[in-house]
């Protein structure tokens, strides 16, 4: 009889166990998003504009580039935008003279339908003026 609870048990946890995977990939399939391509251009615009708020939150993105730190921003984009979008990021001051030394991309945009956003940014702690030019493109 003592061994019969125990097997009730450990079928009980073992259910337990398959309801926590399923609700985890449930909830994760959700994360993942995906577009018709009609909506491409709109959705590409919309989340290249977030990201560069996100990254600009309590003046962020003007120190970044205040301290020329261009990996990290890079770093900071691969993080921010979601799986499957291309980028690339220029950078021009206030002349309309890229600043950017080094590339700031995560692969080739050429033949694909690219959308450019520009962001206008006034670096809190120097007062610098920056154009901050963001360019995705759906990888196929």
């Amino acid at each position: 009889m003592h061994r019969n609870k125990q097997g009730q048990i450990r079928v009980l946890e073992a259910f337990l166990a398959t309801a926590v995977i399923f609700s985890a990939l449930l909830l994760s399939r959700s994360i993942y998003v995906s577009f018709d391509s009609q909506d491409d251009q709109d959705s590409l615009y919309n989340i290249g504009l977030n990201v560069l708020v996100q990254l600009d939150r309590e003046g962020e993105l003007g120190r970044l580039i205040n301290q020329r730190n261009w990996t990290e921003i890079a770093s900071r984009l691969s993080i921010l935008l979601p799986l499957g979008v291309s980028y690339n990021l220029t950078v021009y001051d206030e002349e309309s003279e890229i600043i950017n030394n080094s590339s700031i991309s995560n692969g080739d945009l050429n033949g694909r339908n690219v959308i450019s956003i520009e962001y206008l940014l006034v670096d809190r702690a120097d007062f610098n003026f920056y154009v901050v030019r963001l360019q995705l493109a759906w990888m196929k």
